[in-house]
């Protein structure tokens, strides 16, 4: 075809709203031009491109034995409480209206629509395994879409569901779609890692991502160049830091006035205690009830872990006037010493510590000499700090590394979340 009985409309400078490479590309070579915020057309040659990836991707999973369909966009709303996700998944939901007041929702993914079809199909376990794929629009109402077609709230996704008889056929359907992303990434060019993750919202057991390494990538990816391991930042450990030392004679908690004191920083600058011997005090609310969440002060939060803790993806952080509802304090001077009737969720590496310092739940006021097996009621010890570049591997002892990179896959294994939750067990 000639380019004067085509449409490749280039631009020679960059629009200002384009902030990485690929999407200047994207807009200069003439591949997409954008309607609004999160929403493109492809033009010509970006249909022909978009055409290309998905004839790769259709024969990798004809290959790996998964059964094409096409599902609709418009889902039932009850389908989605049934599995619970109505409420977990509700801020990336868009919900639309009929003429006669109906509401709907436009599918980001199908995993309800699919268990509902082989539910109502299926009837007996000699009809298994069987995997169903399709290519389609998805919808997202992303609170801020970005880098082009990267965080759009239209785009179109691969997405497969396989079913299985028992976990033994269940994991070699796993291994398949691990194998076929494996070869379709291969296929495309793209230097794929696959790297442990969180399972977040869609529940199940254990998953892997295939992450592209870029600075402009929205993960964080821990690695060990000693070794195969990689995960995903919320799903990543680390041989460190060891626990906190116990101090052998500690004494009693006794408060003491810290004015002024806010910050982690400000304790060890103006009292000289340094941050490792601070308690780091978090509350959030969990299905609407407070929860405390105790770290070592040199550490951070990684929010995935803590929500695996819980086992609920409905948690925030408390407001201001939540935390002094429930702890009778402010910011900067909040602990758990003392603390009864409100869950207190504690890392692993506080274990054995003694002799730290923490809020007093009254501003103005910390406790030292605190024992933490002595004077916190704990709930429950999980691992819920963010691995550190530098820390050891789990599996070799190697220093971990941490880089940016981009999702282009994600296989989970989901066990029978959605299929108890529509009969089809």
């Amino acid at each position: 075809m000639r380019w004067s009985q085509t449409f490749i409309p280039t631009m020679k400078e960059s629009p200002a709203e384009a902030e990485i490479v690929s999407h200047k590309l994207l807009l200069r070579a003439g591949l997409v031009r954008k309607l609004t915020g999160g929403l493109y057309t492809f033009l010509p040659l970006g249909l022909r491109a978009l055409r290309k990836v998905e004839n790769i991707v259709r024969e990798e999973m004809n290959r790996a034995g998964a059964l094409e369909v096409f599902m609709p966009a418009l889902q039932p709303p009850a389908i989605w409480a049934k599995s619970g996700r109505l409420e977990t998944a509700k801020e990336v939901l868009f919900h639309v209206k009929d003429r006669a007041q109906k509401e709907w929702v436009l599918g980001p993914t199908h995993e309800e629509v699919i268990t509902t079809l082989v539910a109502d199909e299926f009837n007996s376990y000699r009809q298994f395994p069987v995997n169903f794929y399709q290519i389609q629009t998805k919808f997202r109402d992303e609170i801020r879409p970005r880098f082009g077609l990267m965080r759009a709230k239209e785009f179109i996704m691969k997405d497969a569901y396989s079913f299985d008889a028992d976990d033994e056929s269940a994991n070699a359907s796993y291994q398949r779609m691990y194998d076929a992303y494996a070869r379709i990434f291969e296929r495309c060019g793209l230097h794929a890692i696959p790297v442990q993750a969180d399972t977040g919202v869609m529940g199940g057991t254990h998953s892997h991502e295939f992450m592209v390494p870029a600075e402009t990538g929205e993960n964080e990816v821990v690695y060990c160049e000693s070794g195969d391991y990689a995960a995903n930042i919320e799903k990543a450990a680390s041989q460190g830091p060891a626990a906190a030392t116990p101090t052998d004679d500690c004494g009693v908690a006794e408060k003491f006035e810290t004015p002024g004191v806010k910050t982690i920083e400000d304790l060890a600058k103006s009292f000289d205690i340094a941050a490792e011997r601070q308690i780091k005090t978090l509350v959030y609310i969990a299905d609407d009830k407070p929860v405390i969440v105790l770290l070592r002060g040199d550490d951070q939060l990684e929010e995935a872990k803590l929500g695996g803790a819980l086992g609920t993806a409905t948690f925030r952080a408390a407001g201001d006037a939540e935390i002094v509802k429930a702890l009778g304090a402010h910011p900067g001077s909040l602990g758990a010493v003392g603390v009864e009737g409100i869950p207190v969720y504690v890392d692993e590496v506080l274990r054995g510590g003694s002799g730290m310092v923490t809020g007093a739940n009254d501003d103005g006021h910390h406790l030292r000499n605190v024992n933490i097996e002595r004077d916190i009621t704990v709930g429950e010890w999980a691992n819920l700090r963010k691995v550190q570049a530098g820390e050891l591997c789990v599996e070799t002892g190697q220093p971990l590394k941490i880089r940016r990179a981009i999702e282009v896959g994600h296989v989970f294994k989901l066990g029978t979340k959605y299929s108890e939750a529509r009969g089809a067990t």
